[in-house]
Order: C-alpha cells, then structure tokens, then sequence
C-alpha cells in the first residue's frame, strides 16, 4: 500500500522562499507559484480549522505566512456562498489563487495605463469559475477584479501576493468604463 505524502503549509513556504530568492522576474514567479499553490490545495489538512468559521458580513481573511523581507504572503479567505469582493486591485504586486473547497467565479478587468486623478479606466476581461483545485493567477496591469463565491456551498480560497497586501484600491463604476478610486486598508480576521 503507498502512502500519498501531503505537501504542507511548512514546505510551500519553503519553495516560495526559494522561488522567490532565485527569481526576479516577476511572471517567472507567478507562474511556478501557481504550480506550488496546485500542489498545496490538493488537501485542506494543514488549513486551521478556524478558515471554516465563516462570517455573515463578509469573507474573512486568515494570515497564514508572511514572509520576513516581505517579498510574499500566503493568506486562506472564507466564503459564504454568494459573497463577494468590491472591483478592486493589488496595490500593483502580483498574485495567485486557488480553490481549496466550493466554487469561485473572478470576473477580470484591465487597467488602463492613463490614470487621470482618482478615475482609472478598467476594461472588462472576462469572466472565470474556478472549481476545487484550481487555481489562476494576476499580474498589473491585469490585477483588476471581483472574487465571488457562487455554488450551493460555502468556498476556502489560498491566495499568495508578491507582498503583504494590507491596502488596495476598489473601484466604483461612474460611467462606460470610468471608475472613481478609493484605497482601503484590510486587516486579517486571524493571524496565525
């Protein structure tokens, strides 16, 4: 009988330390990051069990790692079936998601270069659902978009960011592809 040997929290961010020290490309990074989040949500068994205690208000959001030079931060979000994000970005760091349970849909848009004041034009880039043990990835100016959770059950998302997100921009639609922006600051619902 073989035994399957879990990849844990502890040897992805081992890897991601690696990743991280050997690369500087940024869509280098993105990319084998993806792989190592692929293999990390193949199990939920090192997620604390505290991700699974969801709130009415909104997603929560669980610190799981974040690294000592800042160069990456590995963050698990619990959703309701039916919550769901503001348009927002990432405060121009990449990132890298993925479904460890339930289902989410991103809708995706673009920023456009020309920033005028507090109005960015976003354009729409489609739309996506991602089941258990997806993943998908952003990378600006493509770092625009709303996480929804949608299906009959609730969703646990792992999302690694190419530094500590404590802050963003969300966007309010003003006309055709016009948005106002707003920055927020985000705090975690758990720190481990």
């Amino acid at each position: 009988m073989t035994t399957l040997e879990r990849y844990s929290l502890k040897e992805f961010v081992r890897d991601m330390t690696k990743l991280v020290e050997e690369n500087t490309e940024e869509a280098t990074i993105v990319e084998k990051a993806e792989e190592l989040v692929g293999e990390l949500i193949k199990t939920d068994s090192w997620l604390p069990n505290s991700v699974y205690q969801l709130d009415e208000d909104g997603y929560t959001r669980h610190s799981l790692y974040r690294d000592p030079e800042n160069r990456f931060e590995v963050l698990a979000l619990g959703w309701k079936s039916g919550q769901k994000t503001p348009l927002h970005d990432h405060d121009g760091t990449w990132g890298v998601e993925g479904v460890v349970t339930g289902m989410m849909k991103v809708k995706n848009f673009v920023r456009e270069e020309r920033e005028k004041g507090e109005i960015v034009k976003l354009i729409p880039a489609g739309t996506v659902r991602l089941n258990e043990q997806s993943t998908g990835e952003l990378l600006p100016p493509a770092d625009c978009h709303i996480l929804e959770s949608v299906g009959g059950k609730m969703a646990v998302t792992i999302h690694v960011y190419g530094k500590q997100l404590n802050k963003f921009r969300i966007f309010q639609l003003q006309n055709d592809q016009s948005y106002k922006v707003k920055w927020v600051e985000v705090g975690y619902t758990k720190e481990y």
